[in-house]
């Protein structure tokens, strides 16, 4: 194997010759003013760059401050500005306010719908939101929260907004027609509940408030195109929230609109039978909202009248709100039952005010019709004639299951004479005692008599009966057993008389079973016998019944005989 070489074995020896020299290197400049193709790229982005920034300078429209009250589910730089679902801006910012009570939301709107920064433009944040009115917003769960837009009207600019807590309905520029209801009670309805015409929507409630100075609530609906046209002046609208049970003399009847209404509430309108058409009612008229459809369809009853009632008896089961009525037919109602102390008697009575209509009395009023006197109203005047006809307030049970009462106002009989203040404001209707207050006198009565029974003296007496019965029975089944001891105790020869009794009776027990079979067989002489006679009976008749005939179509015969007949003793053969 070779030697690997060494370091010293590669140095020339000094003897040998020079290594020829390399040339010199030439180091050529470029121009400074010429630039690398790698410089293009950058140059390229900073173009675009440049061109992005004069674009969105140029397109960029106002921005605007929003105040919310909390920013849940929106981010600067993503969250989205929409009208109509079409992008309009961008968040850009999202601060607390000064306070700490608020949200500001910085956002910019594109140049194309700079008009939205008007001062009645609203806006709003679209989040989902899940009630008993529907389900929106769903289409947030994916593409996250943002801000809805309402298009304002106006033409001063503004830069600064309050935003709602919901959304606002209806939108401006949606088709249909607003109205206003008043109503005593909000129910089950609420911003989105359904309106009903016949049980099919035709639109929704889009806001409602109280009314401090009024003391009632006005509830906004909106109805959609093209149902608008059904609403006329003449239209009713009642709350159709839950179902509505009744239960009269027809039976159980139950009414519901849908099982939406049922759960979220809802206004249902429609036109009395009968009513003549008219033209549609006009943006924001205002209607009436009944609690039923019942009152919503019942004639108008005009101004009620109150009326006053004192009763001297107990009223328990009379609340407010039951009816009062005429001959059965429901005048009004209670308002209150109140205790009141009579000095003079040093006692109490039960004031009743009552509401009463006397527009429900129809040809009444015309038939009790009374000349007029001054301070005194028509209506006054009509129940004037009619306490002088005889009519009195009485309390009556209306369900005896579940003890309520209710005022009636019937004509009673030989009823003592009675004023009635016709230029009183609350002028009073003299009464009766009720049914209830002439039995529990007859009951009390009954009581007191049953209390007299002397119970104890019965009971001593049935008890010394009961003893001697059992007496008479002990007395009865020893005499019992002294005859069963007697007959056993008889003599022989009754018991052998005895025995031959029971022998004959056997014995005729025997013939007559004989008899029966005797007769039962076809070929008995005693059957045959019987046969033969009935025969001979049969011919007998016959015979009779061609002499009556024969009788019958020559009665002469009975005088001259038969001179048809052969003479006596004449055969066959000598005719």
């Amino acid at each position: 194997m070779a030697e690997p070489p060494r370091l010293d074995d590669t140095v020339p020896p000094p003897d040998t010759e020079p290594a020829v020299p390399y040339p010199e290197p030439l180091l050529a400049r470029g121009s400074p003013l010429r630039l690398s193709l790698v410089w293009l790229v950058p140059l390229g982005a900073l173009v675009v760059g440049i061109y992005l920034v004069l674009s969105s300078l140029l397109s960029a429209g106002p921005d605007i401050v929003i105040e919310l009250g909390s920013a849940e589910g929106l981010e600067a730089g993503r969250s989205e500005l929409r009208y109509k679902e079409v992008v309009v801006g961008r968040v850009t910012e999202v601060a607390l306010s000064e306070n700490r009570e608020s949200v500001l939301i910085s956002a910019s709107l594109n140049k194309s719908v700079a008009e939205l920064a008007v001062e009645d433009t609203r806006f709003w944040v679209v989040r989902p939101r899940i009630g008993t009115a529907g389900v929106s917003g769903l289409d947030t769960l994916l593409s996250g929260s943002y801000i809805g837009v309402d298009a304002g009207v106006s033409n001063v600019e503004r830069n600064r907004f309050v935003g709602l807590e919901t959304p606002p309905f209806p939108l401006r520029g949606e088709p249909g027609r607003s109205f206003v209801l008043s109503a005593k009670d909000l129910g089950s309805l609420e911003v989105g509940s359904p309106v009903y015409y016949r049980r099919a929507r035709v639109g929704r409630v889009v806001d409602y408030a109280l009314d401090p100075a009024l003391d009632e609530l006005e509830v906004r609906v909106f109805i959609e195109s093209p149902f608008e046209s059904l609403v006329t002046p003449r239209s009713r609208f009642w709350n159709a929230s839950g179902v509505e049970l009744a239960f009269d003399a027809g039976g159980l009847t139950v009414n519901a609109q849908t099982i939406a209404s049922v759960v979220a509430g809802g206004v249902a309108f429609a036109t009395p039978e009968g009513e003549p058409a008219a033209l549609p009612a006009v943006e924001g008229e205002r209607f009436d909202l009944f609690g039923t459809r019942k009152a919503a369809m019942s004639p108008p009853d005009g101004e009620p009248m109150r009326v006053r009632m004192v009763f001297d008896q107990s009223l328990r089961g009379l609340t407010v709100g039951a009816p009062v009525d005429l001959l059965g037919v429901e005048l009004g109602t209670v308002r209150s039952v109140t205790l009141q102390h009579d000095e003079d008697t040093r006692g109490f009575a039960l004031e009743v005010i009552a509401e009463i209509f006397p527009v429900r009395l129809g040809n009444v009023r015309r038939a009790f019709e009374a000349p007029p006197k001054a301070g005194a109203s028509a209506d006054h005047l009509l129940l004037a004639s009619l306490v002088d006809a005889g009519v009195r307030a009485q309390v009556r049970t209306g369900n005896l299951l579940t003890g309520q009462l209710y005022v009636a106002l019937d004509f009673v009989a030989r009823a003592k004479k009675a004023e009635f203040d016709t230029t009183a404001a609350v002028p009073t209707l003299p009464s009766v005692p009720g049914t209830l207050a002439d039995v529990q006198p007859q009951l009390a009565e009954i009581v007191a008599s049953i209390g007299k029974v002397r119970f104890g003296e019965i009971g001593a007496s049935l008890e010394a009966t009961l003893a001697n019965a059992n007496i008479a029975s002990a007395t009865l089944t020893k005499t019992l057993a002294s005859a069963r001891q007697a007959i056993e105790q008889l003599s022989p020869e009754a018991q052998q008389a005895l025995g031959d009794v029971r022998e004959t009776l056997a014995s005729a027990q025997s013939t007559l079973e004989g008899l029966e079979q005797n007769l039962a067989q076809p070929d008995a002489p005693l059957q045959r016998n019987a046969n033969e006679a009935l025969e001979e009976l049969r011919r007998a008749a016959r015979s009779l019944r061609v002499l009556a005939d024969y009788l019958q179509q020559h009665p002469e015969s009975l005088l001259r005989g038969n001179r048809a007949a052969p003479p006596p003793g004449a055969t066959e053969g000598s005719r």
